[in-house]
């Protein structure tokens, strides 16, 4: 069989092998393989947290990543910039009719590949196939659940106070600008490559070592999006410095071409912390161990304007409002 059809989503026969000849021998876990319609697992914590996301991303692949990984990523970096450790995740699949069984394969191995890079493991899933032309390709929901180990270090919006710094853990827009780079009416010849990557690991890193105020991860409206919506619960202003902020040439290269903000573009392995001054330095060195373009990029102020200010490299200071418009509908 090399492609998928519809008897794949009827529940019998072909369902079953489906599952047990594919899904199962990739994932590889032992609470999936007992194949009961409820999966049983420990969670020993008294604080849980559980984190649900749908991917749909188009193309399924692209440079530096696929759907799978993504899912994986996406799901593992909103349990850990809420503090918490990822342990399990849940993976639904809506598959189209005549989608290639070894294009199934690659995402499904991807998946498993970051799962165990992240330290999680999938319990369970649902496949479900429907007609040619319903679901352009495949879509993946999952569900992730993560504990808590340290409840008196959980990032939280109310720890966020004027003075102190904002962080982004590397450079931003590369996600969004890699769909943007894969799209065929456009003609680039040069893709760039996603930043998609699991973050729990400096995360993690950055938990044991300082207290983080909050943490946000950067998809889709990208940083500008992200910083306004922290302005907004917080009761905040953000004064963010243009020259400080990470964008590499590629994207900048692309946002020119097309007339973009890389302000907007999402990220998929990117996130802003906010920290105590006098923990800045300490949080950066982590930082930068995982990637080299991490840094401080601006400050709070306790006003009762709750916007973001960027203050621009020709010396004016201008608002960076929320998304508004639709950039890019399938980046996620």
């Amino acid at each position: 069989m090399k492609f998928i059809q519809k008897e794949h989503g009827n529940g019998g026969k072909q369902t079953y092998e489906l599952i047990n000849e594919l899904f199962k021998p990739i994932f590889d876990s032992e609470i999936l393989k007992r194949g009961d319609d409820s999966s049983i697992f420990d969670l020993a914590s008294n604080k849980i947290g559980v984190t649900t996301d749908s991917f749909v991303v188009k193309p399924y692949f692209f440079r530096g990543g696929d759907i799978g990984k993504l899912s994986i990523c996406g799901t593992v970096n909103d349990l850990a910039v809420s503090g918490l450790v990822p342990k399990y995740i849940t993976a639904s699949f809506i598959i189209e009719e005549g989608f290639p069984i070894e294009d199934l394969q690659k995402i499904v191995r991807s998946m498993k590949e970051y799962a165990d890079i992240a330290g999680v493991q999938i319990i369970a899933g649902d496949t479900k196939v429907v007609e040619k032309g319903s679901c352009d390709g495949i879509f993946i929901n999952t569900t992730g659940f993560g504990v808590c180990e340290r409840e008196e270090k959980l990032p939280s919006i109310e720890k966020i106070k004027g003075k102190q710094v904002v962080l982004v853990s590397g450079d931003i827009g590369r996600h969004g600008a890699c769909i943007y780079s894969h799209s065929t009416e456009l003609g680039f010849e040069e893709k760039i490559e996603s930043d998609c990557a699991p973050l729990n690991k400096v995360i993690n890193e950055l938990l044991e070592n300082i207290e983080v105020s909050y943490m946000k991860d950067l998809t889709r409206g990208g940083l500008a999006t992200a910083l306004n919506e922290i302005a907004q619960k917080a009761n905040v202003s953000i004064y963010v410095e243009e020259d400080r902020v990470p964008v590499s040439d590629q994207v900048k290269a692309l946002c020119s071409i097309l007339g973009l903000d890389w302000y907007y573009l999402a990220c998929e392995g990117r996130f802003i912390a906010i920290v105590d001054e006098k923990d800045k330095n300490k949080a950066l060195e982590i930082l930068k161990k995982y990637n080299k373009e991490a840094c401080e990029i601006g400050w709070i102020e306790n006003t009762e304007e709750k916007r973001v200010y960027l203050n621009t490299s020709f010396g004016g200071t201008r608002i960076l409002d929320m998304l508004y418009y639709e950039m890019l509908p399938r980046i996620c």
